[in-house]
């Protein structure tokens, strides 16, 4: 009852900061002053921590309640603008090689409303131009689009695009035969951009509302993410997870709120993450005043050997995790290979940071394993964990096991109570067992009762 109470409170939550957000669209719309966003274009073939590699960018302007205008522009035209040295993100120096920081690398914190901050500081030193909000795309919600409409023709490239052969003809037309300074790769997002709006309006009313629904999904699964200076708009999209903030829920009385969020940072200069699927394990073991925690990622890349560096999926990983955790180790398994690794820690806005660089070449599997454990106080009556999902990744099978020294009374969403051969509910040596298998296509909040 407990729970069904608060899931009843968590969607009455959810229509109210929606109807908010629907009464301000007219200001959000340059209803009474035009309004111009940042519209960032990430590239999640080379997934950074918001997302994906920023290769251009778009000023979205809207006057009174009508899209006015919406250029697009290549990310290096801006950055050869910035005059003066800005110091990069150490991991951006070290392993990317980048001695200056630009707006394409500005993504580096995954928490969205930082990064886009950043990206706003950017755009004002290299272009002059002011902003008021920051919206990130990938290309998931573009190719769901695809799906939604049928194949779109491009007149000035004579070109069919589908869902199919979306990657395939971003890939070749803003990637090969690129350098800074081309105008090749901003003229076809803007002939994409252009027909998509275009065709919005030839669209049935069924096939309408299915992009609502896509663009509601895309939200949800942080294919897109919102940044708006209007504070009580904002406020709201934070309420709705729509804004990509890293943060740890609350958690009222004797409970534990817990983090876990893998980041990936693709640092080959490569499009690989094409051919990178993984999964994650955890196991958690609440015992004794202790949380005691393994996160298995296993990175599977299936790029041919033959594509060589272009098909290396070199990463900066990093586990981000409550700050008050110790205990911090990481090792990494492949094949036959075991190598205890030497992660680099970083305090981070009221969280732990745990980075290390890992390459996976084509047609390899790699492991890597985090352990960490956190302190509580005293006997808990609730254990909260939130598994946050990397913008730009689609959904990966993710397994957790929980083992508690007394029997759980209730969860959210429902775990099993019978992970192994073990009689149902019978205690094991460490305690009870309970376990949950899922898809992670967003954001998994979980509660356990005891």
């Amino acid at each position: 009852m407990v729970l069904s109470k608060v899931d009843f409170e968590t969607y009455k939550n959810l229509v109210s900061q929606m109807t908010i957000i629907v009464e301000k669209l007219p200001d959000i719309l340059g209803g009474e002053k035009s309004k111009t966003y940042l519209v960032l274009f990430e590239n999640n073939m080379e997934l950074r921590p918001t997302g994906g590699f920023i290769g251009s960018y778009g000023l979205l302007t809207f006057d009174n309640g009508r899209l006015s205008d919406f250029a697009i522009s290549d990310v290096y035209s801006a950055d050869g603008q910035l005059n003066g040295h800005v110091e990069p993100p150490a991991p951006i120096r070290q392993y990317l090689g980048e001695a200056n920081w630009w707006l394409r690398d500005s993504n580096w914190d995954p928490d969205f409303p930082t990064s886009a901050k950043r990206a706003e500081w950017f755009l004002d030193k290299e272009m002059d131009k002011q902003v008021d909000g920051v919206v990130s795309i990938d290309l998931y919600p573009i190719k769901d689009f695809l799906e939604v409409s049928g194949s779109i023709f491009l007149s000035d490239y004579n070109m069919d695009i589908t869902s199919n052969n979306l990657y395939e003809k971003v890939q070749s037309e803003v990637q090969d035969n690129f350098f800074p300074g081309t105008h090749k790769k901003a003229s076809f997002l803007t002939a994409l951009s252009r027909t998509i709006l275009d065709e919005i309006g030839n669209l049935s009313s069924s096939q309408k509302i299915s992009v609502l629904k896509l663009i509601y999904e895309s939200l949800e699964q942080r294919h897109v993410q919102l940044f708006l200076h209007a504070t009580d708009v904002q406020k709201s999209i934070s309420a709705l997870n729509w804004d990509g903030s890293v943060f740890i829920p609350s958690c009222d009385g004797d409970c534990f709120s817990d983090l876990a969020g893998i980041v990936e940072a693709n640092v080959g200069v490569n499009k690989s993450n094409y051919f990178v699927k993984r999964s994650a394990e955890v196991d958690i073991n609440i015992k004794g005043g202790e949380i005691n925690k393994t996160l298995t990622l296993t990175l599977q890349n299936s790029a041919n050997t033959n594509l060589g560096a272009s098909g290396r999926y070199k990463s900066y990983v990093r586990l981000l995790v409550p700050e008050n955790s110790t205990n911090i180790n990481v090792t990494s398994t492949f094949g036959q290979n075991y190598q205890v690794l030497t992660p680099e820690i970083t305090d981070s806005k009221g969280r732990k940071e745990i980075g290390i660089i890992t390459e996976v070449l084509g047609g390899e599997n790699k492991k890597l394993i985090f352990s960490w454990t956190n302190k509580t106080d005293g006997v808990l009556n609730q254990y909260g964990f939130y598994f946050r999902k990397q913008a730009g990744i689609d959904g990966f099978p993710v397994s957790i096991k929980v083992t508690t020294p007394v029997k759980v009374l209730g969860s959210n969403p429902v775990f099993a109570s019978q992970c192994s051969k073990s009689p149902r509910n019978a205690p094991l040596q460490g305690g009870y067992e309970y376990c949950y298998n899922a898809t992670l296509v967003r954001d998994l909040f979980a509660r356990i009762l005891f």
